[in-house]
């Protein structure tokens, strides 16, 4: 059964404001939720690959006032395929050292492209991920910490595969239903597929709403949120029922596999959509926790 439901303090939403951080708090509190996903990027912690103590004890602080449970997520830009840059390496470790400190669960990592405009062949940038990722694992291990590989333009499939060679208990699938009904769109794949077999192996998953359109179609509209809107292209992060992704379905497989980790809500643009939090939550309370329950009630009644 999910172990709870939680939601994102966004990066650029907080962009280093304690401040703008505690009113999150205060009001992802007042809606209920059991988990918030802390950015690790966003709060001014980490500086050149170090953990600034100062701004840390701070940090702690605010967060030790709550009783959620905590995940964090890496920096987007983190590639531990680019071994010729050693600052992805140690930027990575001083996230886990964040998250250790303030008792986070999961660190959410993307997984992101081979570089081609770098002399260095595909199979050596790959091979680079995966030794590295198993001795971040390590140190993660030590601190009871499972590094989540989220999807991002590529199949779960093939993320699936990076975890396989990893091979590591500490390292496991976040699977992002939004990225992935973008992508299964754009490149004719079967979504339903896809899911089915990233969730065994998933530790979080990432919840949100768009229109499976992706910005590849839509080159010549600008990278600015306001159009993105008014064309419905991108990962919009919509609350759920807001855009076309088959939730009702979704959320039934889900239930299904009996997936067993984290669910975190995106919605990344409070300012629109306040009000839908709440909405969204008690729809993901009622379809993965509450149904889940009553069909557990049901199966011990026909035992009997």
């Amino acid at each position: 059964m999910v172990k709870g439901i939680g939601t994102n303090v966004d990066t650029r939403r907080v962009n280093g404001s304690i401040k703008r951080l505690v009113s999150e708090l205060e009001f992802f509190k007042s809606i209920g939720f059991d988990y918030v996903e802390i950015p690790a990027a966003g709060l001014d912690v980490i500086v050149r690959g170090r953990i600034i103590k100062k701004r840390l004890e701070r940090v702690k602080e605010i967060l030790s006032n709550y009783n959620f449970r905590y995940t964090v997520h890496a920096p987007d830009v983190i590639n531990l395929k680019r071994k010729t840059n050693p600052w992805h390496y140690r930027v990575m470790e001083a996230v886990i050292e964040f998250a250790g400190e303030i008792n986070a669960e999961v660190i959410v990592y993307h997984y992101n492209e081979v570089d081609h405009s770098i002399d260095v062949p595909e199979r050596i940038q790959r091979r680079a991920e995966i030794l590295a990722l198993r001795e971040l694992a390590n140190l993660a291990k030590e601190k009871g910490i499972v590094i989540g590989i989220e999807n991002v333009q590529h199949p779960v499939s093939e993320v699936l595969e990076l975890v396989k060679q990893v091979n590591h208990p500490n390292v496991r699938l976040t699977i992002d239903i939004g990225h992935l009904f973008i992508l299964t769109s754009y490149r004719g794949l079967n979504f339903y597929e896809e899911l089915k077999k990233g969730l065994p192996y998933a530790v979080e998953l990432h919840v949100s709403d768009n229109f499976g359109e992706s910005p590849q179609t839509y080159q010549q509209i600008p990278d600015v949120e306001a159009f993105r809107f008014v064309y419905g292209i991108g990962d919009l992060h919509l609350p759920i029922g807001e855009g076309d992704i088959p939730y009702n379905r979704v959320l039934k497989i889900i239930r299904e596999s009996d997936f067993s980790g984290i669910v975190i809500l995106e919605i990344n643009s409070m300012d629109r959509f306040a009000d839908e939090y709440a909405d969204s939550l008690n729809l993901l309370r009622r379809r993965l926790i509450l149904a889940a329950n009553n069909n557990k009630t049901k199966k011990r009644r026909k035992v009997k």
